[in-house]
């Protein structure tokens, strides 16, 4: 007799939005593993067409309280690229330290408040706090250090105010970049105290080659500027598109991204294996001390921790030299080179993020497309817990599900982020939906 399992996570904790798991088992073989992900689409591509070019960073930058800059900054290089305007290293500097910024923030916030509890046998962050209160003073610094550089450089903590297509509306004074700078000396000594603290830890043994994709440009630590490597193949942009498949699925709200049909894995692991070579000198010894195992997802959290410190030793070296200047100002009325469509690729935090846009001659947005990190895990994800469970079976059941969310944490994903498309289609007893009719399914009467 065939007996089939099922295993279901209802709701993955502590990780970004809301996402399910569902697992089928015949024997000791896995017959399927389905994230499903189930919060409301949020239409973030449908809410910027009709707007103007300079009404895009501030709206795109609300699709995640986290990864609100690098949504930001992207959809300006975007319009940037479409309108064929280069701007000065300044700009660009400033960028970046606003991006090192979101990365301080967003891996402290994961590597303490996220993964730790997992290794600690504690429930949550505040479990930790009474077993290990130093430690999580010291995320609540770092955590206050990438909300400082966001401060400084974009205005406020969250959704930053002063970048612009073309550059900034407001530089950072001295007395803020002086100030910051201290911070930064402090939070050196944290990042490097993360390092330790996460390398002592005993992972699980899980491993599975994959494919491994990020920028990469031969200059420096690959973040805002650079070409698509796939397991270090560099690939054309416009190649690196035409190559992408979206799936979309029945009951899920998010994108499912696969190259050629072939699922492959963004993020800190992939960021480091194409560049390393232009990590920071003390996030090069750090990365020589804990080894990485780039076969193992589990790793993903110890490689954060290594980009903890080179972002720390990046963003101190731009401010200190940074020495404020007068660029020249952006004149749309006046641009001689104009595409009217383009787009822009950056690292964010979790990965590989994309922008696209087509406007018309008035720069008004007529088609966006948003292709998150996330979006790009999900596939491999799933692949990652097909292979992981038949080493679980025999285990408590209590075991087995904090393991495979230990294993989907690992991604850091933001499930937020990916529920951006336009149209759904929901096969129901054969029926299909479209969006208007999914409203009226659901008794819903206004229209999005």
């Amino acid at each position: 007799m065939i007996i089939i399992k099922e295993i279901k996570l209802d709701y993955i904790t502590k990780i970004y939005g809301h996402a399910s798991l569902n697992v089928k088992i015949r024997g000791n073989r896995v017959k399927r593993a389905r994230i499903d992900v189930f919060e409301s689409s949020r239409f973030f591509e449908s809410l910027v067409k009709e707007k103007k070019f300079d009404e895009i960073p501030s709206i795109t930058s609300r699709i995640c309280g986290i990864c609100s800059a690098s949504h930001n900054i992207t959809s300006i290089m975007a319009v940037e690229n479409a309108f064929g305007i280069e701007v000065g290293e300044q700009t660009r500097q400033l960028r970046e330290l606003l991006i090192c910024g979101e990365f301080i923030e967003s891996h402290s916030l994961h590597s303490y408040f996220l993964a730790l509890p997992d290794y600690m046998n504690a429930g949550s962050i505040l479990d930790l706090a009474k077993q290990r209160p130093m430690d999580v003073e010291r995320a609540l610094r770092l955590k206050r250090l990438g909300n400082q550089v966001h401060i400084a450089i974009g205005g406020r903590s969250i959704h930053p105010l002063t970048t612009k297509v073309g550059g900034f509306n407001q530089l950072p004074t001295k007395e803020e970049l002086k100030g910051l700078m201290k911070s930064l000396e402090q939070g050196k000594k944290d990042a490097i105290d993360t390092v330790r603290l996460f390398s002592s830890l005993k992972k699980p043994g899980f491993e599975r080659n994959r494919k491994l994709v990020a920028l990469r440009n031969g200059k420096d630590y690959a973040m805002l500027s650079g070409i698509i490597c796939l397991d270090n193949v560099c690939i054309p942009p416009g190649q690196f598109r035409k190559n992408l498949k979206l799936e979309r699925r029945l009951r899920s709200t998010s994108k499912f991204v696969t190259w050629g049909g072939k699922e492959y894995n963004v993020g800190p692991m992939a960021r480091i294996h194409m560049n390393h070579r232009f990590l920071s000198k003390d996030a090069q010894r750090c990365l020589n001390k804990v080894k990485l195992n780039f076969d193992s997802p589990m790793d993903s959290n110890l490689a954060r921790t290594v980009e903890l410190v080179h972002c720390i030793d990046r963003a101190m070296e731009i401010v200190r030299n940074f020495k404020p200047r007068a660029e020249d100002g952006f004149d749309f009325d006046r641009l001689k080179k104009r595409k009217y469509e383009g787009f822009a690729m950056t690292e964010a935090p979790r990965g590989v993020l994309y922008h696209r846009y087509k406007l018309n001659k008035k720069g008004i947005v007529k088609k966006a497309e948003i292709i998150t990190p996330t979006a790009q895990n999900l596939k491999c994800i799933e692949s990652d817990v097909k292979q992981f469970i038949p080493s679980l079976l025999g285990k408590p059941h209590e075991k087995i599900i904090s393991s495979l969310e230990e294993l989907v944490r690992s991604y850091d994903p933001c499930i937020s982020c990916s529920t951006h498309f336009l149209e759904v289609n929901w096969d129901d007893d054969n029926k299909k939906y479209s969006k208007e009719g999914l409203q009226k399914k659901a008794g819903m009467e206004q229209k999005i």
